[in-house]
């Protein structure tokens, strides 16, 4: 049986494209192991003024990431208090993106030091929505603003800059 020239060539093209295929399919983007980031952040917790105050953002993953972060804050009106969140952060970019826009879930407790008069107790759950943009400096830092609504808080804003491994 004689094959024509035609059969021949889309043959030979096929195993071309089904062989060569996986050359093109290379991973080029880093993959993110670990990453640390000291925040700073203002948070509306009362609607009469606006607590700031710093923290430590620890995390894994890319695509999506999963972490916890710690924030200690205060408002003027001597209204202390300090967030335990974990977190499950999504970016738009790709299953292996650790820069670009995400939308991170937050929950955990918020811990009253100093109570407030229309406060009780000690503390709450604390749950909300953030969005961000992470911007890579480099191989290996990061400068991440982000802005999130929330539970008991109003909403907050803050920036870090962290390093990632």
């Amino acid at each position: 049986m004689k094959l024509s020239s035609s059969i021949k060539i889309l043959v030979f093209c096929t195993f071309l494209l089904i062989f060569s295929s996986p050359i093109f399919a290379q991973n080029t983007e880093k993959q993110e192991l670990f990453f640390i980031a000291p925040l700073f952040e203002t948070i509306g917790y009362s609607d009469e003024s606006t607590a700031f105050g710093g923290g430590l953002t620890i995390g894994t993953g890319s695509g999506i990431a999963f972490g916890m972060r710690l924030l200690y804050a205060l408002n003027p009106e001597d209204f202390t208090f300090v967030e335990i969140l974990f977190f499950l952060r999504y970016y738009f970019f790709g299953s292996g993106a650790n820069t670009g826009p995400f939308v991170q879930l937050n929950t955990g407790p918020v811990l009253y030091i100093d109570n407030i008069t229309n406060l009780k107790g000690y503390g709450n759950i604390s749950a909300g929505l953030t969005a961000g943009w992470r911007f890579s400096l480099g191989n290996r830092f990061f400068l991440e603003p982000a802005a999130r609504f929330g539970f008991p808080y109003l909403a907050g804003a803050g920036v870090s800059a962290g390093f990632r491994y």
